[in-house]
């Protein structure tokens, strides 16, 4: 029986005697584990430029200034230009759909 089978077993009080082998492969079957859930979250992020950004939410850009400085929509620096996230451009709408309903 594997560590695995035990744990998702559901079993509360048991106990169990563990060789270096079960144990080295648990271990490397978290860390396989945790790789996979990385490797999913990684997406490709598209940056907007304020115009873009202002476009999308019928703002005006010394709105997304304020915001900046606010927290409310953070921007990137890249040099002096400034961009958005895309991901945080469509939160905000997202969220702000949600609050209206």
């Amino acid at each position: 029986m594997k560590i695995n089978d035990l744990i998702s077993d559901g079993s509360n009080n048991i106990s169990i005697t563990v060789g270096i082998s079960d144990l080295k492969e648990f271990g490397l079957s978290l860390i396989e584990e945790g790789r996979a859930m990385g490797r999913a979250e990684r997406v490709q992020e598209t940056y907007l430029t304020p115009d873009e950004v202002a476009k999308m939410l019928g703002a005006s850009k010394s709105t997304l200034w304020r915001w900046n400085k606010s927290g409310y929509l953070r921007n990137i620096k890249c040099g002096r230009k400034s961009f958005y996230k895309k991901s945080d451009v469509e939160n905000l709408i997202f969220n702000n759909n949600e609050n209206k309903k």
